[in-house]
């Protein structure tokens, strides 16, 4: 099972620092729980303004004239 996750992964440096990385994460969003819900729509609102700028555009086809 190791080996195939460092197969998909990369080096075991890697897996342990996405899996220490997900720990703390979670760690945190527990203890800071109300903060990240009262921050949440700001954070939406952002990401469909990132999506709108990154995404607008792409993939042809779709009645734009270039």
């Amino acid at each position: 099972m190791w080996t195939r996750i460092t197969q998909r992964l990369g080096t075991p440096l890697t897996v342990v620092l996405i899996a220490g990385s997900a720990l703390i994460g979670g760690s945190l969003a527990a203890d800071h729980w109300e903060h990240i819900v009262g921050f949440a729509p700001f954070l939406l609102l952002a990401g469909c303004l990132i999506m709108h700028l990154f995404m607008h555009g792409h993939g042809g086809g779709h009645g734009h004239d270039r």
